[in-house]
């Protein structure tokens, strides 16, 4: 039951990092659209918004979508792990008692 419930956090949070990775994607793509509109662009960092030049922005978004790429594989090996667990764990009970 508590490999079950790992289970279902770590895909929540695959979920949440998969989104937050598309609005990553997403923003990257709207600065490349407002290339050479203005020379600063506003970056979030935390909860304080900071103006940065086009450039350190991408570079930015660039190193925050390698980073939250490396969590996604990781959570993903995780989840991988569980499921092996659980699948052990399911072979173990249907040899002790049968497929009833």
């Amino acid at each position: 039951a508590r490999t079950n419930s790992r289970l279902m956090d770590v895909k929540e949070e695959l979920s949440a990092k998969e989104k937050y990775f598309q609005n990553l994607t997403d923003a990257e793509d709207d600065l490349m659209m407002s290339e050479g509109d203005t020379e600063l662009v506003p970056y979030m960092i935390g909860e304080v918004l900071v103006e940065m030049s086009l450039e350190e922005a991408q570079s930015q978004l660039e190193k925050a979508k390698e980073v939250c790429q490396q969590e996604i594989d990781g959570l993903k090996a995780k989840a991988g792990g569980y499921k092996d667990t659980l699948a052990d764990l399911k072979t173990q009970l249907y040899a002790k008692f049968g497929s009833n």
